[in-house]
């Protein structure tokens, strides 16, 4: 399982100030002309990466947690699992479909839940939004739901 920790350097940084140094990662590494591509091993799709991601990931991103989980982007969509597949609900104009994907990693020590969803056009797939969740322990099943 992939694992981002925040940095002695993170820590001292203000909520706003670390989405600053994220948004400056992003953009050095996932902004790219033409868009960067990463193909999903799961459904073999080749997934852009463009400014609506990053955008709709700002507007939702108040944790720390959440904040520097956008640094494994490129990461957690290759290895991201297909949930499902269904029509737009908004009949956006040349929005096909929108996927929904999973994935998980640790951030700061804990297990977060990835969902990723991806839009479909005619000739490419790209990246909408982007979100980590954290998983809390089920306090009736300690074993975190492996059963024995």
């Amino acid at each position: 399982m992939l694992e981002i920790n925040e940095t002695d350097g993170d820590k001292i940084l203000s909520v706003d100030k670390l989405r600053e140094k994220c948004i400056n990662y992003v953009k050095s590494h996932f902004i790219k002309t033409p868009h960067l591509a990463v193909e999903n091993k799961n459904t073999k799709w080749k997934i852009e990466i463009t400014t609506q991601v990053i955008k709709e990931w700002r507007k939702k991103s108040r944790t720390r947690p959440r904040i520097i989980a956008i640094c494994l982007l490129d990461k957690m969509i290759k290895t991201a699992v297909l949930i499902k597949t269904e029509a737009d609900n908004r009949k956006t104009r040349g929005i096909e479909s929108v996927s929904e994907f999973e994935n998980q990693c640790k951030i700061n020590g804990k297990p977060y839940k990835i969902r990723i969803i991806v839009k479909k056009q005619p000739s490419r797939y790209f990246a909408y939004y982007y979100g980590a969740v954290e998983q809390k322990k089920d306090k009736k099943n300690r074993n975190n739901g492996y059963h024995r």
